[in-house]
């Protein structure tokens, strides 16, 4: 089936018909969204659903398609973090897509009624192991470096 492009025909649609019109089967437990073949799939995020801290074992690309924009927050080592808005509005400072090392941890979730991005891999996705974390974490800062009594 392959990857799909951004569909602005999609945008006003309810997320009813949204589902009536393009192959959202509800996902696996452990699958990110729904596959379209080995390497793609399409995630639904719908108002009031958050993505849990997670992270996969190959490297993953988020693609906006249809909707309202999302936010997607990742850490590539549980303490430094950072956040885009994945959306079609370029002067919003909003994003296309967004790329993510192997064993990076992100959340996300709609900015509005539902949100359509497409995940994406080199390795097949039904392949890789997903690490979920405790419903209570997040990424941690570091505390600050206070320097040692007479360093300089």
């Amino acid at each position: 089936m392959g990857s799909f492009a951004r569909d602005e025909s999609l945008d006003g649609l309810s997320i009813d018909e949204l589902r009536a019109r393009l192959p959202l089967a509800p996902p696996a437990e452990d699958a990110l969204g729904t596959l379209l073949d080995e390497h793609h799939a399409l995630l639904l995020l719908p108002v009031g659903e958050i993505i849990a801290w997670q992270n996969y074992s190959g490297p993953l690309r988020f693609t906006f398609l249809a909707g309202a924009p999302a936010a997607l927050s990742w850490s590539p080592d549980g303490h430094d973090a950072q956040a885009a808005h994945l959306g079609a509005a370029a002067h919003l400072h909003q994003k296309p897509e967004v790329a993510l090392a192997s064993e990076t941890w992100f959340t996300s979730e709609t900015l509005g009624t539902w949100s359509l991005l497409q995940v994406a891999s080199p390795t097949p996705l039904a392949g890789l192991p997903c690490e979920k974390a405790a419903d209570d974490w997040f990424p941690k800062p570091r505390l600050p470096q206070t320097p040692k009594y007479g360093a300089k």
